[in-house]
């Protein structure tokens, strides 16, 4: 049975998922915490749940279990805002940062891998089309 391009994606990214675990698994991260650090990392080392849960398209118990066990495992440290008591903020701590530098490496060869036998003009033409069907399923 040929397979459809909606079923790739899905394959696609289930593996980019599993082998993201795999590897952040002795860091005892999942590859959305990884997700969720890099986040962080990229707000200046501290966002809001609030802001999370946005970015992530994600409800607040979600969050809250999200980055518990970050902090728990010494990723973050999360306290009240001290101008808006509802707010908690995330801080990456020094684990937190060092652990996000492991990341990026392992994002840039998961990168090379997925292009890897693609010359620059298949590569240039995959994203072109990629970025076609993005906005095609696009509010």
């Amino acid at each position: 049975m040929k397979k459809k391009i909606g079923h790739l994606f899905k394959l696609i990214s289930d593996r980019m998922k599993a082998n993201g675990d795999a590897k952040l698994k002795e860091k005892n991260l999942t590859f959305t915490q990884s997700q969720v650090l890099r986040y962080v990392r990229f707000h200046e080392g501290k966002a809001t749940q609030k802001e999370i849960e946005e970015y992530f398209k994600v409800s607040h118990p979600t969050v809250v279990g999200i980055v518990s066990r970050m902090e728990n495992n010494g990723y973050l440290h999360c306290y009240t805002d001290v101008k808006d008591r509802r707010q908690k903020i995330c801080e990456l701590t020094e684990a937190g940062y060092a652990v996000c530098e492991m990341i990026h490496t392992e994002i840039m060869e998961g990168e090379k891998l997925l292009v890897e036998g693609l010359s620059e003009a298949e590569i240039a033409e995959l994203m072109r089309m990629l970025e076609i069907i993005y906005h095609n399923l696009s509010d």
